[in-house]
């Protein structure tokens, strides 16, 4: 399936004109067996870039819910109301599904409001569904990539060496590149393609999510199926 994805990747929006704006989906409490909660990075809400993720990235379970959100949670005075926001529509959901477990997907400054949003999070009991965290290119000078309790497993992303137009936007924000408690590092080198031919740009962070490092490990969207299925 992951073969099939290059034209998914192609076709990835870099930008959009400015007057194209990406509203919130925000998570909703029907039953499902996972939820997938996208996160977009500063300006995400015009470029589109998570959004498309939340759109096409491959089903991961058969019944999923999935949400989109902004960087502060659609909160611009106080994004830390953002992140209570976020974090008050999952614990809803999970109150609903108990059993089903939340995958926090977040790009750039949106992979540091995943983390925030975590820390607000309840560990799972026995028998609940548990919390995963992915983040693609994290950026963020104030918040410190400190692993939240609540989650069961951490896989981080990141591109050294981006082509990317906007790529001062991460520069600025400040990149985390490596993170010491995350279970998986993936390093990508922007200079050259990935498995499909495709640049690592830092806009790109569906083929963050979907391209394997070399030919032996395995894409994040892999090592989260493989991390799922013990309990399926």
């Amino acid at each position: 399936m992951l073969l099939g994805c290059s034209a998914l990747v192609a076709e990835q929006p870099v930008a959009a004109p400015a007057q194209h704006l990406y509203p919130q989906r925000p998570l909703q409490t029907e039953p499902a067996e996972l939820a997938l909660v996208f996160i977009g990075g500063f300006g995400d809400e015009i470029s589109g870039i998570i959004e498309y993720m939340a759109r096409y990235l491959p089903p991961l379970a058969d019944k999923e819910a999935r949400a989109y959100y902004h960087w502060n949670g659609g909160v611009i005075a106080d994004a830390t109301l953002g992140y209570k926001a976020i974090a008050d529509s999952i614990t809803a959901f999970r109150q609903r599904n108990p059993r089903a477990d939340v995958v926090l997907i977040g790009h750039s400054m949106g992979a540091a409001t995943a983390l925030k949003t975590a820390e607000l999070l309840a560990p799972a009991t026995a028998g609940q569904g548990r919390i995963l965290l992915v983040t693609l290119d994290p950026a963020d000078r104030v918040v410190q990539p400190i692993r939240p309790a609540a989650v069961d497993w951490w896989g981080n992303a990141y591109v050294v060496n981006s082509q990317s137009d906007h790529d001062f936007i991460a520069a600025w924000g400040g990149r985390w590149n490596h993170c010491d408690q995350a279970d998986s590092n993936t390093r990508f080198n922007g200079l050259r393609t990935d498995e499909f031919g495709y640049e690592f740009i830092h806009d790109n962070a569906l083929s963050l999510f979907l391209s394997r490092h070399g030919s032996i490990s395995k894409s994040l969207y892999e090592l989260i199926q493989q991390h799922l299925q013990p309990e399926k």
